[in-house]
C-alpha cells in the first residue's frame, strides 16, 4: 500500500503552527487564547501521526534491516536537529560575550538554567528526554520529542524483529502499558518517554485498524458530520483546563487520525489545498527552527528595551510576555513572525532537510 495520507500531512502542519504561537506569548494577542495556550498538548497528535505514518511504511516489511532503517531515520530528523542546536550554542556564546564586554544583561545567564554544559553531550546523542537525570527542554526545547521519536523507531523495528507475527498484539500492549503507567503517575520511566510509548505505539495500532477497514468508504455526508465532530472533539481538549485534558488528549487525536485516514469528507477536501499541504510538507522545519528563531527575537526585545520607556518583555506570573505595548501592533506581530518562520522553513527544508534525506541515498 503505496498511500500517502495528505490529509494527516496537514494536520501535522497545522499543529506545528500551533505549537509555534503556544511558545510566543505576546500580551493580549491571539497567542493568549485558550487554544493556543493549550496547543503544547499537539506533540502528542506528532506522536500518534508518527506511529500510524511508520508502521504503514515499514510495519509490515519483512524484509526491514535495522541499519538502512535506522539511518534513514536518522537523516531524516538529525541533520536540522544538528543545526539548530549549534544556533543555540551560538546564541548562548553571544550572550556570554555580550555580558562580559558589553554589560548587556539577560534574563538568564549564558549556559546555566536547563541549558547548561553538562546537557550538551545528551542533546547531540538525542537521549536529553530519557532519563530522570537530564534536562528533556534544553537547548532547543522541542528537541525533546525528537529525542523521544528517533528511539521510538528502534523499539519499531525491535518490535518487528522480535515478534513477527504478533507485532500487532505487542503495539497495542506497549501502549495501554505506557497510558496505563501515567494514569498511576508512575516514576517507572520519565513522563516524556511514557507519553511517546503510549502515544506512537497507539498510532501504529491505530494503523492496524485502519488497514482493516480501509475498504470501508463512508458517505460524503457521514464522513462530514463525523470529522466536524472530532475537529470540536479536538478542539475542546485543548482548550481544556480539565486535568483530564491529558489522558483524553491522546484517546480523541487516535480517534481523529483514524477517521481521517479515510479522507472522506468536507474538511478532508479542505485540509488537502495547497496552503495546507504546503504547511505539512514543512512541518519538521517549522517545529524545530520556530523556538531558536523566538530566542533571537526575544534578545533583539531586550536590546530595544533599553532604549524606549516601553516595557517590551513583561513578567506576569511566572511567565516573561513580549510586548509592544499595543493590541494591534501585538497581534500584526504575532502574525509577521509566523510568517517569518514559514520562510525560515523554507530554506531549512530545502537546503537541511533535503540534503540530509539526500545524504542517505547516498
Amino acid at each position: 500500500m503505496n498511500k500517502r495520507f495528505e490529509v494527516l500531512d496537514a494536520f501535522r502542519g497545522l499543529c506545528a503552527l500551533s505549537v509555534v504561537v503556544f511558545h510566543m506569548r505576546f500580551v493580549d494577542s491571539i497567542t493568549e487564547l485558550k487554544f493556543f495556550m493549550g496547543s503544547g498538548l499537539f506533540v502528542e497528535f506528532f506522536f500518534v501521526l508518527s506511529g500510524f505514518v511508520l508502521a504503514h511504511g515499514y510495519g509490515f516489511k519483512y524484509d526491514l534491516k535495522f541499519k538502512a532503517f535506522m539511518k534513514a531515520r536518522f537523516f531524516r530528523l538529525y541533520p536540522l536537529h544538528f543545526v539548530m542546536f549549534i544556533f543555540v550554542i551560538i546564541f548562548n556564546i553571544i550572550k556570554l560575550l555580550a555580558g562580559k564586554y558589553l554589560g548587556v544583561s539577560f534574563s538568564s545567564e549564558a549556559f546555566t538554567g536547563m541549558n547548561t554544559v553538562s546537557g550538551i553531550i545528551p542533546n547531540l546523542l538525542l537521549i536529553h528526554s530519557w532519563t530522570p537525570f537530564t534536562e528533556p527542554y534544553s537547548f532547543n526545547g522541542p528537541s525533546w520529542s525528537i529525542s523521544i521519536e528517533f528511539y521510538m523507531y528502534a523499539l519499531l523495528f525491535a518490535s518487528i524483529a522480535l515478534f513477527k507475527s504478533n507485532r500487532i498484539i505487542s503495539w497495542f500492549i506497549i501502549s495501554l502499558m505506557a497510558f496505563t503507567l501515567i494514569l498511576l503517575e508512575s516514576k517507572l520511566l520519565v513522563t516524556e518517554v511514557l507519553s511517546g510509548l503510549s502515544c506512537f505505539f497507539g498510532g501504529a495500532f491505530t494503523y492496524v485498524i485502519y488497514k482493516k477497514t480501509a475498504h470501508f468508504k463512508p458517505s460524503y455526508t457521514l464522513g462530514s458530520i463525523v470529522e466536524a465532530l472530532l475537529l470540536l472533539s479536538v478542539f475542546f481538549v485543548v482548550e481544556s483546563q480539565s486535568e483530564l485534558r491529558s489522558s483524553l488528549g491522546p484517546v480523541v487525536f487516535i480517534f481523529t487520525v483514524l477517521f481521517f485516514a479515510f479522507e472522506s469528507g468536507f474538511f478532508s477536501d479542505l485540509l488537502k489545498i495547497r496552503p495546507f499541504q504546503y504547511a505539512g510538507k514543512l512541518s519538521y522545519s517549522i517545529y524545530m527552527t520556530h523556538f531558536v528563531l523566538l530566542f533571537y527575537i526575544t534578545a533583539l526585545f531586550k536590546v530595544l528595551n533599553s532604549f524606549t520607556s516601553i516595557e517590551m518583555l513583561p513578567v506576569i506570573g511566572d511567565v516573561r510576555f513580549k510586548t509592544l505595548s499595543n493590541v494591534a501592533l501585538n497581534n500584526i506581530t504575532v502574525v509577521f513572525i509566523l510568517a517569518l518562520v514559514i520562510y525560515i522553513s523554507s530554506l531549512t527544508y530545502k537546503y537541511i532537510e533535503l540534503k540530509g534525506q539526500k545524504l542517505n541515498r547516498k
